[in-house]
């Protein structure tokens, strides 16, 4: 009897896992679309790859895999998650795709590593820990900004040296106060994407 109600409690507890997993990876889709700050994902929900940057996938892409040298398109969101949960910046709000080029020094490194690991059609949300800041923007002010202004010059003002930037006042600000301020333990710098990728230019 006590191995019947174990195995019923097992599979009760798989199937909560299952319905709970189900209901995040909805909750990123409609996040990203609808511009809302995401619901949190618990620790074991991402896989940690190889770098320290943690993948969850939300949705595995049916069409090509980038490689360097591509021109990719894709809608981000972000918020700091380490630090009051701020959003960062949805571009699907917006309905203004980020491009770039992969392999050309012009994101930060989690983001392009996130995105070399997709298909056109998926949908990934990564971490990275603010414990990595090799992944993460620059917290030198020097190094994350460029001496140019950027195109949105009414909205920013500065351009970062590696994207994706902001393109939102009180998003840039609620992520420049992460990386500048001092006070600020390593964990608190932990931000979050959501990552899209729409399409690999020049690819029939």
């Amino acid at each position: 009897m006590d191995s019947e109600v174990a195995s019923t409690t097992r599979c009760e507890s798989i199937s909560g896992l299952i319905t709970r997993r189900e209901g995040l990876m909805g909750g990123i889709v409609t996040a990203l679309a609808s511009g809302v700050v995401a619901a949190p994902a618990h620790a074991d929900d991402f896989v940690r790859t190889s770098t320290g940057l943690k993948v969850l996938e939300a949705k595995i892409g049916d069409g090509e895999s980038p490689k360097k040298g591509d021109t990719v398109v894709v809608h981000w969101s972000a918020y700091t998650s380490g630090y009051q949960g701020k959003r960062v910046d949805n571009t699907s709000v917006r309905d203004e795709p980020f491009v770039f080029t992969v392999g050309n020094n012009e994101v930060i490194a989690g983001f392009e590593e996130a995105v070399l690991g997709m298909n056109v059609g998926g949908l990934r949300r990564i971490e990275i820990p603010g414990e990595l800041p090799e992944l993460s923007y620059p917290r030198d002010r020097k190094e994350r900004f460029t001496d140019l202004l950027s195109e949105k010059q009414s909205v920013i003002g500065i351009k970062y040296r590696y994207g994706p930037q902001p393109s939102e006042f009180g998003g840039q600000r609620a992520l420049d106060f992460v990386l500048d301020n001092p006070t600020l333990q390593p964990f608190n710098r932990t931000l979050v994407f959501d990552i899209r990728l729409l399409n690999i230019r020049g690819r029939k």
